[in-house]
């Protein structure tokens, strides 16, 4: 078998064929290919049968690829029922044939989706007479199956959940169900029960695989140790630095647990990169360098050089903005094509302001992983809220929230009302004043809601009438009774939605138009936006979170919103939460083959707010000599910040500004944000609590805008 092909530390991946293997995979380093030829090179040179080896990835996609490249490898071998596939798809293999043996279980067990799992909790919480988001308690179950040590601190909450789980448990046992979450546990728990059956897999595998290793969580581990007991030929592959999935119970401990259980292991870095330039690994290099206890890794490439990596401060968060359009249009003119360029972010909310100038500019985008932001449901049911609001003809939007959230108004009641507003030749929302019959009750007081919102769009600041909305219609409490983590990223996009009313308001504001005219132009600009939206063009600049582009690279890059609460998450409080971040932004930058662009800016409209932003405490670690300026660079950042488990703070040399005589207890005045306390002090950057929904908000001591009161 050929493997001329492959460098010193790839080959002796691929022959290192005995006994426990780790093998460190640096960004771009070919460990796929190195996972291919070692399975083709056990096939091929050490004649193992293909049915004797399990390799073990997490994505069909990834598996399908895998067994693509070793087909090729081996001139076309047939590999489609190879033991190649995901964890779970493994699982359900194991269980077709085997879970029989587990009580009150038979190999034609049906697995049950999210939607199903729901209904199933929900009827237990009506059963049981327990009033608990089932959502909630859908989330819990799940993280009680994925995390290692998950407990619930609430006493009342802990006691609903195990009565919940009970029952929801016992459910699915007595209909021969299981969930996705079931599926590793109820294997493990069949090999823990049944040795023999266990022993013929252990047997079976003379040669296990395992890919993106530091994914894995507790349960994937132990089943991986189960399975490679006998015969020990375990090889691992991944990379601590590219560890970012720990919201998904991901453990980077357990590279650590297999460096400790196979002491004999071998060790094997992939340092070369095929990537990026040199220029842009030494950026990363210098990043992940920060972060303790990794096993040390140094990416280079062999002769690939170009630009430093750039970086951008701008005054504000359109200058930002402007600026990646105009290096995209330049290097456009030069002969790159569209989906050479990606826009990169830490939150989906940043979206909005670089989908604006992008369709100003007439370039084609698409978001990858996800959906524009005027396209997510949140968005679309505020712009059918707003268009009811001020165009009671407009029956499609009334379609759209009439029921949203639940308000006893289904399919019959509507179609009723529809035949009421076709007889007496009026809207939807009109009809229901003329309506008698089932649902009146909940009609009548829809339309009297939605009339006294209409009347305080005559009297408030244009963006507080999303607030009224989301109060008054029951829409956030609608959304906190669902997943937390869902809750905070729709409740975000929301509070974005406001600025683009405030910035409508700001564009109007010399003209003397009413609230509703300016609400009028705003949504008539919505539907505009919305046609570009809807076309799909493959050669499209592609805009995606950080989770959603591992795995991906792109000609040029542009890492965006680097600010202190955006990147790193202001929920990131622990040293273990600041050093996935820190991750997180190394797999941002090597993303990146020839050109990285690094920008924050000084001032963001966020939430229906002017904020003042502070450059993320990452660009403080980036070593000077390893990136240019573009232009006058207004904030230069000089020193690497600490993060303590309970201090959210960003000590910036930006600041150099007079020293102020606030202090933690003080009562303040902002011009924006009305009344607040300051809760903490730290250098020249105080940190404000302002009322609900503003929130505590980081800001210059000594800002014109605020007011210390007596």
């Amino acid at each position: 078998m050929n493997l001329s092909g492959l460098n010193g530390p790839q080959h002796e991946a691929v022959t290192t064929t005995e006994g426990a293997v780790m093998v460190m995979a640096g960004a771009g380093s070919g460990k796929t290919k190195v996972l291919t030829t070692r399975i083709a090179y056990i096939i091929d040179e050490l004649g193992i049968s293909k049915d004797s080896i399990l390799a073990l990835t997490f994505t069909n996609k990834a598996a399908n690829e895998m067994k693509v490249r070793i087909s090729n490898i081996l001139n076309g071998m047939e590999t489609k029922d190879m033991w190649v596939s995901t964890f779970h798809s493994f699982c359900v293999r194991i269980l077709r044939r085997e879970i029989h043996h587990l009580d009150g279980y038979t190999n034609s067990f049906n697995i049950i989706d999210e939607e199903d799992a729901l209904k199933i909790i929900k009827d237990v919480c009506k059963e049981k007479c327990i009033d608990v988001k089932p959502k909630e308690l859908r989330h819990l179950i799940s993280k009680s199956k994925n995390f290692d040590g998950f407990t619930i601190d609430d006493p009342f909450l802990s006691q609903d959940y195990d009565t919940v789980s009970m029952g929801y448990e016992s459910y699915k046992l007595e209909n021969n169900l299981l969930d996705f979450d079931d599926l590793i546990i109820k294997t493990i728990e069949l090999f823990n029960k049944c040795p023999e059956v266990l022993y013929r897999y252990q047997d079976k595998f003379q040669y296990i695989l395992v890919d993106e290793f530091q994914d894995t969580n507790a349960l994937q581990y132990i089943l991986i140790r189960m399975l490679a007991k006998l015969h020990n030929n375990i090889f691992v592959v991944g990379d601590d630095f590219q560890s970012i999935y720990s919201f998904r119970g991901a453990k980077i401990e357990n590279i650590h647990k297999f460096r400790r259980d196979y002491k004999d292991h071998v060790m094997i870095l992939l340092e070369e990169n095929y990537r990026s330039t040199n220029e842009i690994l030494n950026l990363a290099n210098c990043i992940i360098d920060k972060n303790p206890n990794q096993i040390k890794k140094v990416m280079y490439s062999h002769g690939k050089s170009g630009d430093k990596p750039t970086m951008y401060d701008a005054d504000s968060a359109f200058g930002e903005a402007s600026f990646v359009v105009d290096q995209i249009l330049k290097l456009h003119d030069k002969g790159d094509n569209w989906n050479d360029f990606a826009i990169m972010y830490r939150a989906n909310y940043i979206s909005r302001g670089f989908e604006d100038v992008l369709l100003k500019n007439h370039i084609p985008y698409r978001i990858f992983g996800g959906l524009s932001f005027f396209a997510r449901k949140e968005i679309k049911d505020m712009t059918a809220y707003l268009r009811v609001l001020i165009h009671h003809d407009d029956n499609f939007s009334f379609g759209r929230i009439i029921n949203e959230p639940k308000r006893k108004i289904g399919d019959k009641v509507l179609e009723l009302l529809t035949n009421t507003a076709g007889s007496s030749n009026l809207s939807l929302f009109d009809a229901i004043e003329v309506y008698r019959g089932q649902g009146e009750t909940e009609l009548k007081k829809f339309r009297i809601m939605m009339l006294s919102i209409k009347e305080s769009l005559s009297h408030c600041k244009l963006p507080d009438i999303i607030d009224i909305l989301l109060k008054e219609t029951g829409y956030e409490e609608m959304l906190k009774k669902g997943d937390s983590d869902e809750y905070e990223d729709r409740i975000s996009n929301i509070k974005e939605f406001k600025s683009v009313l405030k910035e409508t308001e700001l564009d109007h504001e010399d003209e003397g138009l009413t609230n509703e005219e300016m609400l009028d132009i705003l949504l008539s600009d919505l539907a505009l936006r919305s046609e570009n939206d809807d076309a799909k063009v493959e050669d499209s600049v592609i805009l995606t979170t950080y989770h959603q582009a591992k795995g991906l690279e792109f000609k040029n890059v542009f890492m965006v919103a680097m600010e202190d609460g955006i990147f790193p998450s202001q929920n990131s409080t622990t040293k273990e939460e600041v050093e996935e971040e820190r991750r997180i932004c190394y797999v941002g930058i090597t993303r990146a083959k020839d050109r990285l662009f690094i920008s924050h800016c000084q001032r963001r409209f966020l939430f229906g707010f002017t904020q003042t932003m502070f450059p993320s405490c990452f660009l403080g670690e980036m070593k000077r000599e390893f990136y240019k300026i573009y232009g006058e660079y207004k904030t230069p950042v000089k020193t690497e910040v600490k993060r303590e488990s309970t201090l959210k703070s960003n000590v910036l040399s930006a600041l150099d500004q007079e020293t102020s005589d606030l202090k933690v207890g003080d009562k303040v005045n902002h011009k924006s944000f009305g009344d607040g306390v300051v809760v903490a002090i730290q250098g020249k950057v105080a940190s404000i609590a302002f009322q609900s929904p503003t929130g505590v908000k980081k800001m210059l001591s000594t800002h014109p805008s605020l007011t210390k009161l007596n």
